[in-house]
């Protein structure tokens, strides 16, 4: 009897923790997908207004009028900055997803392994024993691809951070001269602007990718909050 009640204790505690995990990752995807949201339709509507301020800065480079050009790209910089910092959080936000996957590849090892040693010890009904080992592997493979897609988004986030940075760095402190022999340097700097703005509809791209990702994630998650009640 005691034996029993040790057993009981013991499934009552794992099935606790799987429980504690499961509604974990529920609120990490949910809020995840609640930010990517938030963050594209900012991310669209900047670019926006941005490509604005852009188009007019074309009209003055196109007529050769530095005054004018030279006060669009400093509203341009401006911009510029707020999209940098917020290219910086989304790496900072990337690296955190990539623990979060980690955690979830582990915590599918610990059922894999509990799963094995259920089968060992003989206690359980073996056909239900493999059917859980291979929905829990099935689960780490899932999140093994999952955590695979964030480090290539941190991978990407970072490249464009730097690249960002970098082009701003350069055009903060050149000022745009129809002179012969600036011209050229003009015109290699206004390619600049529009490689920034290139980055940026990457930007857009990979952020919905990602909620595209995430709600996989989130439909992967709910089957295992599923299968793991009828542990």
């Amino acid at each position: 009897m005691k034996t029993i009640n040790n057993l009981m204790l013991i499934l009552l505690l794992v099935s606790g923790s799987i429980n504690a995990q499961n509604a974990k990752e529920a609120i990490q995807n949910t809020k995840q997908i609640a930010e990517g949201k938030r963050n594209l339709e900012r991310d669209i509507k900047e670019l926006g207004a941005l490509q604005l301020k852009i188009v007019a800065f074309k009209k003055a480079f196109d007529i050769h009028d530095p005054s004018i050009a030279n006060k669009l790209k400093q509203d341009i910089i401006t911009d510029m900055i707020r999209e940098v910092k917020q290219s910086e959080i989304k790496a900072k936000q990337a690296r955190i997803e990539i623990a979060q996957s980690s955690a979830e590849v582990r915590s599918d090892r610990r059922e894999i392994r509990r799963d094995k040693n259920d089968s060992n010890k003989g206690r359980y009904d073996r056909h239900d024993d493999q059917r859980d080992l291979a929905r829990d592997q099935a689960n780490k493979r899932d999140d093994k691809r999952d955590r695979r897609d964030d480090i290539r988004d941190f991978k990407a986030q970072i490249s464009r951070a730097e690249r960002q940075a970098f082009i701003l760095r350069k055009l903060k402190i050149f000022n745009f001269s129809f002179d012969p022999e600036m011209i050229e340097k003009s015109i290699a700097n206004k390619k600049l602007i529009q490689e920034f703005v290139h980055s940026l509809n990457e930007d857009i791209i990979a952020t919905k990718r990602e909620l595209a990702e995430d709600n996989r994630e989130r439909h992967e998650d709910r089957r295992e909050r599923h299968d793991d009640r009828k542990i």
